[in-house]
């Protein structure tokens, strides 16, 4: 219920206007410190896996707006190789935006001073809340799950940037095929945390 108000309410103001821009981190998720998150880390470790999954999904669970949607979990991975150490470092999203926005296709974020693009690795929506065909079309909405991959140099140089009770989030963008947006971020203290969580997990390893 409380989920359908806030949307409610989003699509009341419009959704891009509902967030001008994705300026600042929830005051809940810009208190956590590196190590709150490294804490809160789950590990799944499943034999039958070839990857051990270290993740960020327990340590901030509650949704906020941004810019062009609603975010209703936001957080990180990291696979570990269970033979060799080596880490695949993911981003994931789940989205609630307006119906008549194109799909998305990739995401633009800046690292060492320039543009990147990272593509969308897996794209998956399931069901919405969209009215008759008598009612109006505005109130229709997409759920989507977006998961996408960046390198540990970027991930480092994010968790460069975690300055205590700072709120600035590091900026990411959704594009979808007409050009249109959807801005986000990622808080670095999150970041941090996994890369405290992954290096703990691997020195473990090597014990």
């Amino acid at each position: 219920m409380l989920l359908r108000t806030i949307l409610a309410g989003c699509l009341a103001l419009g959704w891009a206007g509902s967030a001008a821009a994705y300026d600042e981190l929830p005051r809940g998720l810009a208190k956590l410190t590196p190590a709150d998150v490294a804490e809160r880390i789950h590990v799944d470790d499943e034999a039958l896996e070839p990857h051990i999954v270290v993740s960020t999904h327990k340590v901030w669970d509650r949704g906020r707006r941004i810019e062009g949607a609603y975010a209703s979990d936001v957080h990180m991975r990291a696979l570990v190789d269970r033979q060799s150490g080596a880490v695949r470092w993911q981003v994931w999203h789940e989205l609630i935006y307006p119906s008549r926005q194109p799909e998305m296709v990739g995401v633009n974020y800046r690292t060492e001073g320039r543009l990147r693009q990272a593509d969308i690795l897996i794209a998956e929506h399931w069901s919405d809340d969209c009215p008759g065909v008598d009612d109006v079309p505005a109130s229709c909405n997409k759920y989507a799950r977006f998961i996408f991959e960046i390198p540990g140099s970027v991930v480092e140089e994010i968790a460069e940037t975690y300055h205590p009770k700072s709120r600035d989030p590091w900026r990411l963008r959704f594009k979808d095929e007409n050009g249109g947006s959807i801005t986000g971020g990622l808080a670095p203290a999150e970041a941090a945390g996994l890369m405290q969580a992954v290096e703990r997990l691997r020195t473990s390893q090597g014990d």
